[in-house]
């Protein structure tokens, strides 16, 4: 099976976190190829054709190499030939080894002949909000017809969902509210579960977000989320949203704006390249004077650490959106707003590889501040 990103959202809800990154930049660098393929269970994939560049950037003969797959309950290689042999859903790295030391890494992605992922398995949103429960589905006979459908919210007081389109309604604070989406066949049907927790944060804090994202490094991360209008070096105001994800990585998405948010709102987002992003002496160009709205993810931990900017990709006439569904302004001051965010970006490490294409979407609640220090005056 040819290599795809969206094979890659099947696997994202049975794992928490995943990424190539080189194993060791300063060594010689052993590449696989296809870096990024599937398999549905019971199926067999043939080795990796595997690749050595020595330090001076030139091809070298690898020699014999060994090959081992992590975890083997999602998939086993033979450690002679690299075959590969699905065995459960999930995704699993592939590594490649030579006499040398050196080694080189893939991915692989195992699916059940039928299979459903949850694209926001967890989902915050502020009361009188709604959400359309996104959804990824995986067929091994790809024109079987399929059924989807959700149970109701068990707190209808908090939430509901549409049993047919998973379209939730946000009422009032609580959570997490659990729902739970169908797909059936004439012979087969999966189930997957997510949460959805309704919430208006406070003046100052309180903000909460989720985040998943999906290619050659996948995450599933919630945290907390912060916004901002700040004033730039031009005297305009801009706008910020980080959402910090932390588990056992730090993770961050960050979306800048030109303009201010003062209402709700949907706005493209752009590309980035890093050059532009790029922290300069005496100044934060694409901070204090965003040329356009643009968008990033970062794994900071473990190292290397992963970047990835908005990007424009294929036909698409920009990288994505972020939209301010809820703006909600407190007695006495400050505002409460509501959103979500879904762009592709590519990985700094992979810019000139269609397969550093990473796509990132998620929810987000969080007070707006005024910040008018950020940048040098």
């Amino acid at each position: 099976m040819r290599p795809h990103l969206f094979a890659l959202t099947v696997a994202a809800a049975a794992i928490g976190a995943c990424d190539l990154s080189p194993l060791n930049p300063l060594r010689p660098v052993l590449r696989l190829y296809p870096i990024l393929d599937s398999v549905f269970v019971g199926d067999l994939l043939p080795p990796r054709v595997d690749t050595l560049w020595d330090a001076n950037g030139n091809l070298a003969n690898p020699g014999p190499i060994t090959w081992t797959i992590n975890p083997t309950s999602v998939a086993t290689i033979n450690a002679t030939t690299g075959e590969i042999h699905g065995v459960s859903k999930g995704a699993a790295i592939i590594t490649a080894h030579d006499a040398a030391g050196d080694s080189g890494r893939a991915l692989v992605v195992v699916s059940r002949p039928l299979d459903l992922t949850l694209l926001m398995d967890t989902v915050f949103l502020m009361p009188g909000d709604t959400f359309t429960i996104p959804l990824a589905i995986q067929k091994k006979d790809a024109l079987a017809a399929d059924t989807v459908w959700f149970d109701p919210s068990p707190s209808p007081a908090i939430d509901t969902i549409n049993a047919a389109t998973g379209l939730v309604a946000a009422l009032s604070g609580g959570g997490p509210v659990k729902y739970i989406a169908h797909v059936a066949t004439s012979t087969d049907t999966v189930s997957d579960t997510g949460a959805v927790w309704v919430t208006t944060p406070t003046a100052t804090g309180g903000g909460r977000s989720y985040t998943t994202v999906v290619g050659t490094a996948i995450r599933h991360e919630g945290g907390a989320a912060y916004a901002m209008n700040y004033a730039t070096t031009s005297g305009r105001h801009a706008f910020r949203l980080t959402d910090s994800l932390y588990t056992t990585l730090y993770e961050r998405v960050m979306i800048t704006l030109p303009d201010s948010v003062i209402a709700t709102t949907t706005v493209a987002i752009d590309s980035m390249n890093p050059q532009e992003a790029s922290v300069k002496i005496g100044t934060l160009d694409a901070i204090c004077n965003p040329p356009r709205a643009w968008g990033l993810w970062s794994s900071l931990v473990p190292t290397p650490q992963i970047h990835a900017f908005s990007h424009v990709v294929g036909t698409n006439v920009h990288a994505g959106t972020l939209t301010v569904t809820r703006y909600v302004p407190f007695v006495g001051g400050g505002v409460a707003i509501g959103g979500r965010f879904l762009f592709t970006a590519q990985r700094d490490d992979l810019y000139s590889d269609s397969l550093g294409v990473e796509t990132i979407r998620g929810t987000f609640v969080a007070p707006l501040v005024q910040n008018d220090n950020l940048c040098p005056s």
